[in-house]
């Protein structure tokens, strides 16, 4: 099982990256989609929405080019409704608070290896 993290946030992607391996999954953590390394194996695209300068459509869009088989998870601060409602129109298939991602985090990737 691959899972692709977007994120500059290294402190908070060191939990995320420790819970994908004991969930059995190779992860890949990257800052932008150039360094995007995500593949059809890959089930699992995780969109942290406070990236820098993040084009979310465009991030969406080449998420389903390139994993075509992947669930895209996005979160992001609860109170930043617009990112989040964003999030949602881009296309991602689950969108989450950072608080609510961070405690579903284990399930969805237990859930995501099946």
């Amino acid at each position: 099982m691959h899972v692709l993290y977007l994120t500059k946030d290294l402190f908070f992607s060191s939990r995320v990256c420790s819970l994908a391996r004991d969930a059995g999954a190779t992860i890949d953590v990257v800052a932008s989609l150039d360094a995007c390394c995500a593949t059809d194996d890959t089930v699992l695209a995780i969109v942290d929405l406070v990236v820098p300068q993040l084009d979310l459509a465009s991030t969406v869009g080449k998420l389903r080019e390139i994993a075509r088989n992947a669930k895209i998870i996005a979160y992001g601060p609860h109170v930043d409704a617009a990112r989040l409602s964003a999030a949602e129109q881009a296309g991602c298939d689950v969108v989450l608070p950072r608080s609510q991602f961070d405690q579903q985090i284990g399930a969805i990737l237990r859930s995501s290896k099946q």
